[in-house]
């Protein structure tokens, strides 16, 4: 498995579909946190950091339907607020458009996005997981796009001290997915119903996988000494 990261024109960007150029207008970058693909859509958490102080919320949600049409989204949902570093995490849903609809169809999940996936106004810097065998056609279908990218590095997926290093990504990917969105807090700010929604999975996957990450890591952590 290899850890991938190339940097393409924001334009690239746009043309597909993933962002709009008017973004750029009132914010500096789009950070992508986590992606999840379901039917003809795609929900993922991203960071936006604004150029300026941030609104308030009320006022971004005052413009709910001029966000969602202005961007062709289907769900804007605000999840934090960073004051200091001008940064909002939502939500969003959006529908996948068809050339990017060729590529998610063709990988699959033989490629994982990862951090760092962050858009600039200028350059797109984005980060994938693939097998080593799978490298040479990722490439030959960009090239065929005419996706214009350089290729910024190429690493060994290496494991880590982490309790999270133990975990199959999905298990990762999902728990991540559950923090943000407030189902450890109390009262819970989402659903295990959400969750699956989200992801595309049953909520009785989303339990299941849940609770298989939660074991895993208390393992890790405590030890085989307290089984």
């Amino acid at each position: 498995m290899r850890k991938v990261t190339l940097r393409l024109p924001t334009k690239v960007a746009t043309d597909l579909g993933v962002v709009n150029a008017r973004f750029f207008r009132h914010n500096e970058s789009l950070t992508v946190l986590q992606a999840f693909a379901a039917g003809d859509a795609v929900t993922q958490v991203v960071r936006i950091r604004r150029r300026g102080p941030l609104p308030p919320n009320a006022a971004i949600e005052g413009r709910r339907g001029e966000l969602l049409g202005r961007y062709a989204l289907r769900h804007f949902e605000v999840i934090e607020r960073d004051e200091a570093r001008r940064e909002v995490t939502a939500l969003i849903t959006w529908k996948i458009p068809r050339d990017l609809a060729a590529l998610v169809r063709e990988f699959g999940a033989d490629v994982v996005p990862t951090e760092p996936f962050v858009i600039g106004p200028e350059e797109t810097v984005v980060s994938f997981y693939a097998a080593e065998e799978r490298l040479s056609t990722v490439y030959k279908l960009l090239n065929d796009l005419g996706i214009e990218y350089k290729i910024s590095a190429v690493l060994r997926a290496r494991g880590t001290g982490s309790p999270l290093a133990g975990l199959t990504d999905r298990q990762r990917t999902l728990l991540q997915l559950a923090y943000r969105l407030g189902y450890y807090e109390t009262p819970r700010r989402t659903s295990l119903a959400r969750l699956g929604q989200i992801a595309g999975v049953s909520r009785m996957a989303v339990s299941k996988t849940l609770r298989r990450a939660e074991a895993g890591i208390l393992a890790t952590i405590l030890g085989a000494g307290y089984r």
